[in-house]
């Protein structure tokens, strides 16, 4: 089976990301976020950022400007926040990230599919993993808010989370595009398995010290676990 691999790159400029984009695509990424809240840029550097990334590389992007309260580094106002991710949508970025916490998310979904982009909406618990009944009811939300994927990252207190995780992707799998997985030393598991169990793709840092959330490693070690498990990154 093939399974895909996505590589966050934390930017700061121009030229620090285009060197960073070149080698996730040579370590073999198959789409790669660019985390935008990571600049420390106003509204307009930021969407002057997503142009000229956009205009020299082809492979599939996802653009997030993490709110603050999910994990992220935006000092935006929200109403500028969703700004730069709808200029993401136009510049030709293939997805962009919204958070279920958005601000009016619906309109901002429809308007980021209006300039051509796909949707994820995204929840984020740093703290422990809900039931399987609560993350049901939050696909449910992200789905009625437009989402094409929709992304539930957990924090795993123990091995039970993350299989619940992975229990969870194979179960909501079948109907619709999942990212599911668990954060921290307890979240490995979930992390390395869950596109084996339908998730559509995993996240894996382009190498350590670049990590964006707890647990993360890197993608030449995640494609050497791949490997030995018989599955093909």
């Amino acid at each position: 089976m093939k399974v895909k691999i996505c590589v966050p790159i934390p930017v700061s400029d121009v030229s620090d990301a285009l060197n960073m984009l070149s080698r996730a695509e040579n370590a073999g990424a198959d789409l790669i976020e660019i985390r935008l809240d990571y600049a420390g840029l106003n509204a307009s550097e930021i969407i002057k950022l997503s142009r000229d990334i956009t205009k020299q590389h082809s492979i599939p992007l996802i653009a997030t400007n993490r709110q603050i309260g999910q994990g992220g580094r935006c000092i935006l106002s929200e109403e500028k926040r969703i700004e730069t991710l709808i200029e993401a949508a136009k510049a030709g970025f293939t997805y962009i990230d919204l958070e279920l916490t958005t601000h009016n998310l619906s309109d901002a979904v429809k308007a980021v599919r209006n300039c051509g982009a796909k949707v994820i909406v995204s929840f984020h618990n740093f703290n422990f993993t809900p039931p399987i009944s609560e993350m049901e009811r939050i696909v449910k939300e992200q789905v009625e808010a437009g989402a094409d994927i929709c992304k539930i990252v957990t924090m795993a207190c123990s091995v039970t989370d993350s299989i619940n995780c992975l229990l969870f992707t194979h179960k909501m799998s079948g109907s619709l595009e999942i990212i599911c997985f668990a954060m921290g030393k307890y979240g490995l598991l979930s992390r390395v398995l869950s596109p084996i169990f339908g998730a559509t793709f995993t996240y894996a840092s382009l190498e350590g010290g670049f990590e964006t959330a707890p647990g993360q490693v890197s993608i030449g070690d995640l494609r050497e676990i791949y490997r030995r498990l018989g599955v093909q990154p």
